[in-house]
């Protein structure tokens, strides 16, 4: 099985995806970095969540979301169906390796390639905002201190694409038939929803509870803002919280009385939006990741090569 992990590893962090991780934090640091450079600098508490609300969609999209999704989706897919179409699972399977032994090393090969490949790509992307930005070192260190909680978020992106990748790899024969369906979920479940949110946002926002039982954008937000507030959470006003708002459905904004509104200094109040609680869909998820697992591995052992 060691020899499996190693070529795994290797195989995951081919020269291709350490660019698209290198890319990808290069092209989150200086898109931060850019976005951070003011002339006059508001209250310090105002600025720094500003820029943390940023970083934290920047992570979310990008790095977590995109970059890890995609190299997650292209090698789980091939774990066993790319074997199977080039023959060379035969020649596995007919050394003394059992097939459970087999599918293991390759898992969790890619999830260690994976895992490091999400260091790689957020390192990079603090790096280059520290370079090209023109950050208060104390604004910084906060910026930092939610690098453990993506690692947290992007663990668990990677562990539940990556068992429904290897799910489609132990069933298929061919790593694009492995693939198309991964696709279709990214661009089906990922971006229409978030297509019909904004079209519902800009009319009112009626119908976006419902919206958030079938969209993947509000479930990872959920968790991602879960993850986050072990490190201080995701703070901002109304104005502030907007994007966030609009992208990933994670809070909800509720008109008020024009008395408090007056107070506020505002006429809407930004709450969580706890359609879902996020309990319940790290339940879920977490059940659906240990379902795809289980099944691959049971898939394999009568798998027919």
């Amino acid at each position: 099985m060691g020899v499996i992990l190693k070529r795994t590893l290797q195989e995951t962090l081919k020269l291709s995806a350490v660019i698209i991780s290198l890319a990808a934090g290069l092209l989150g640091g200086l898109v931060l970095a850019k976005a951070g450079a003011v002339d006059n600098v508001p209250a310090f508490s105002s600025y720094l969540n500003y820029r943390l609300i940023e970083q934290h969609i920047t992570v979310f999209f990008l790095i977590c979301g995109a970059m890890l999704m995609v190299i997650v989706s292209a090698v789980g897919t091939g774990l066993i169906a790319g074997e199977v179409h080039e023959g060379t699972f035969r020649i596995l399977v007919s050394k003394p390796n059992s097939r459970v032994s087999i599918l293991l090393g390759k898992v969790l090969g890619m999830l260690i390639g994976s895992l490091m490949l999400m260091v790689m790509s957020l390192s990079t992307m603090y790096v280059m905002n520290y370079l090209c930005g023109n950050y208060d070192g104390n604004i910084f260190i906060k910026l930092l201190s939610y690098f453990p909680a993506y690692l947290m978020y992007g663990l668990i992106v990677t562990l539940f694409f990556s068992s429904l990748a290897v799910l489609l790899s132990c069933v298929a024969k061919k790593r694009i038939i492995a693939l198309l369906p991964m696709l279709l979920v990214m661009i089906v479940v990922l971006v229409l929803p978030l297509v019909v949110r904004l079209v519902l946002s800009l009319r009112g926002g009626a119908g976006l509870d419902k919206l958030a039982f079938v969209d993947l954008n509000y479930h990872f937000g959920s968790m991602f803002r879960w993850c986050t507030e072990f490190f201080g959470g995701i703070k901002g006003t109304s104005g502030q919280l907007e994007i966030p708002t609009l992208l990933m459905n994670m809070f909800k904004q509720t008109a008020i009385d024009p008395d408090i509104a007056h107070q506020t200094n505002g006429a809407v109040l930004t709450t969580v939006n706890d359609t879902i609680p996020v309990t319940v869909l790290l339940g879920v998820y977490g059940a659906l990741t240990l379902i795809n697992y289980a099944a691959g591995f049971a898939i394999i052992r009568r798998k027919d090569v």
